[in-house]
């Protein structure tokens, strides 16, 4: 969790041109070692932590967390797909927060102030709709495409996962 931690820290201001100044956590064992600890202090990173056992401290991210659940719940029922596209409906449901506008900050969009521009929505599709995938590999008379399903956006690549 420390190294996918500092992987994080690094892309977040790459992306951002801005430092982390504060970070609040639980006790949970990654965030209280030593070593991140001094990671920390090296990078002036103030650090909080909740009392033990209070979630309730750490209000803001645990709605968000229920938020995002409720969210990723509803998409696989109401296309009555399996909990194992639970990881993909997650994925999906923060996409599609961080381009949704927020009473959190007015007139503004989370994606918009990472980045200082307005999302581009016109590739946006229904989680768990149908779709066809192009089969390139494939000899005169197969099919072109094959049917899928569709759960959510690609990272690395302007794609969809099927």
């Amino acid at each position: 969790a420390f190294e996918h931690f500092k992987k994080w820290l690094v892309m977040m201001e790459t992306q951002s041109e801005k430092l982390l100044k504060g970070l609040r956590t639980d006790r949970g064992g990654e965030f209280t070692s030593q070593e991140f600890n001094d990671f920390c202090e090296s990078k002036g990173i103030k650090r909080e932590l909740t009392a033990p056992y209070s979630p309730e401290q750490n209000g803001v991210a645990e709605r968000k967390n229920r938020t995002v659940v409720e969210k990723a719940r509803s998409m696989l029922r109401s296309k009555r797909l399996p909990n194992e596209f639970w990881g993909e409906a997650v994925s999906t449901a923060v996409y599609i927060l961080n381009i949704s506008p927020t009473r959190a900050v007015a007139d503004k969009i989370p994606y918009e102030l990472w980045t200082g521009r307005r999302p581009d929505v016109s590739h946006l599709r229904v989680f768990g709709c149908l779709a066809y995938a192009l089969v390139n590999l494939r000899s005169k008379l197969d099919d072109k495409s094959v049917k899928c399903i569709f759960v959510g956006y690609a990272t690395q690549s302007k794609a969809y996962k099927l």
